[in-house]
């Protein structure tokens, strides 16, 4: 473990890269419980003013949650994936997604979290468990709908195709597209403005009330119940291994409905 992300300080930014291309950039548990770690240990470097999460290399962000290891490793993973994801959520000082290639599943949800999106021309976005016999968990789904409303977070989650750059922007799921060969610029030129143009202080603040206001129209505790005993049963669903085993042995999954 310390390899799968990897962090470079610059002044006042951390950069964060997922560092498996050869996995495509999945995110296993290692990869989640170093990136929540190191996001824990910046929360207390006030020298630090802004996050940039990026996939290692040009050709992809992030894959999504690496399955490879089968039913066994799952457990560990949706563990890293949640201390990963609650960091992410709670960092103080603003993330920017740089997206360069697919970002799937986790990785959609870690752009979503970030405060900005920037997406080369060949980005592509998509929430795919549908086609696995599997449920988003339900926070994910709120944090998708509250990005970009009810219409296009049920045309990711329920079609489960891949959207390109051009109608990610369409319906405001990245902040700004841009070519390939600009994306490095333009997201370090945000980076810097915000990293020694605005009061850090100011935008822990800002982001916070943010953050309050959007939690407080939130979830409905009368119901969180209910919703993460539904993703439990479709999570564990003979539907969802039939799912995760035709993905391993690379065939078309026959789902029964169970």
């Amino acid at each position: 473990m310390g390899e799968e992300i990897l962090r470079e300080d610059d002044g006042y930014i951390t950069t964060l890269s997922i560092n498996r291309p050869e996995k495509r950039n999945a995110l296993n548990a290692d990869a989640l419980f170093s990136m929540g770690d190191i996001l824990s240990d910046l929360k207390e470097d006030n020298n630090i003013r802004v996050v940039v999460v990026r996939g290692a290399g040009d050709k992809i962000f992030s894959s999504g949650v690496d399955l490879s290891g089968g039913p066994e490793s799952i457990e560990k993973t949706i563990k890293g994936l949640e201390h990963c994801l609650s960091n992410l959520i709670s960092y103080p000082s603003p993330i920017i997604a740089m997206i360069s290639g697919p970002a799937i599943g986790a990785g959609l949800d870690i752009s979503v979290i970030s405060d900005f999106r920037i997406a080369s021309e060949g980005a592509k976005f998509g929430a795919t468990l549908v086609k696995l016999g599997r449920i988003y968990y339900y926070t994910a789904i709120n944090r998708l709908i509250s990005l970009v409303g009810m219409a296009a977070a049920k045309e990711l989650l329920l079609m489960g195709k891949l959207l390109d750059a051009k109608r990610a922007v369409e319906i405001g799921l990245v902040s700004q597209v841009v070519s390939s060969d600009l994306l490095i610029n333009t997201t370090y030129s945000m980076a810097k403005e915000l990293a020694e143009e605005n009061a850090p202080l100011a935008m822990r603040a800002t982001k916070l009330t943010i953050h309050k206001l959007l939690e407080h129209q939130g979830i409905n505790p009368q119901i969180e119940s209910e919703l993460r005993a539904l993703a439990d049963e479709v999570n564990q669903s003979e539907d969802a291994r039939e799912g995760v085993m035709a993905m391993l042995e690379k065939r078309k999954p026959t789902f029964t409905g169970r």
